[in-house]
């Protein structure tokens, strides 16, 4: 069954049209006919399930036949993450969204293999967009702007997150140390790791540091660890 994101979905709507972007991916990808389900997310906690009734030039509209709204989660968490090569980090946007992370705090470090481009957070976006309408997931993530380490480390604590290291350094503590009505921000380096002077940086603001592995991993996969260990913890 196709999935739409339409922001615009309430609970009070009985039609709802389609068009730009998602009438494309109905009509031109999917290939939807008239009287097939549709699945709709607001993004924002309302999920729908419908059924196409009218197929227009530039827009579809859609019969609503049940709507389902889901609370926000109880146990929100973050990830930062240092911005990586290759397009891993829409890898990690993917998986991690599927996970249930509700924000994204990308971060240029000491030892960052690239910088954004003027398009990266939009790139993002698309990822995690496509990734709610996969999984089912209705909580859109929010993507901040890429910041510079300590601004992005300020801005997470402003925000009212609890900034968690995933270190490198591999300390003895493990996730289950964590207290249990945290709203963490797990924070994951680049792939050379985080600088003295971060790590001199975290001890001064006394920032808690876990291990995820045994073993040295790559950026995107401590990322996905993490995320699927927050939500079993």
């Amino acid at each position: 069954m196709p999935s739409l994101y339409l922001p615009e979905l309430s609970s009070d709507k009985k039609i709802i049209a389609v068009e730009g972007e998602e009438f494309h991916h109905l009509i031109n990808v999917k290939r939807t006919a008239i009287g097939e389900l549709v699945k709709l997310n607001s993004g924002s906690g309302l999920m729908a399930e419908g059924k196409l009734t009218e197929i227009h030039k530039n827009s579809a509209v859609i019969e609503i036949i049940k709507i389902e709204t889901f609370p926000f989660p109880e146990r929100p968490f973050a990830i930062a993450f240092a911005l990586i090569k290759n397009k891993h980090d829409e890898l990690l946007i993917e998986k991690c969204t599927e996970l249930g992370v509700t924000a994204f705090y990308p971060m240029l470090t000491d030892y960052s293999v690239r910088i954004p481009s003027k398009n990266t957070t939009q790139r993002f976006k698309r990822t995690a967009l496509a990734a709610i309408k996969q999984c089912d997931n209705p909580w859109l993530p929010r993507i901040n702007e890429p910041l510079s380490f300590k601004q992005a480390i300020e801005k997470i604590i402003s925000e009212g997150w609890i900034p968690v290291l995933c270190s490198e350094k591999r300390p003895a503590k493990k996730i289950s140390a964590l207290p249990n009505n945290i709203k963490p921000c797990f924070i994951i380096g680049p792939e050379g790791g985080f600088s003295e002077a971060e790590f001199a940086f975290f001890n001064e603001k006394n920032i808690f540091q876990i291990s995820i592995c045994h073993h040295i991993t790559r950026a995107e996969t401590a990322a996905i660890a993490v995320a699927a260990q927050f939500q079993l913890f």
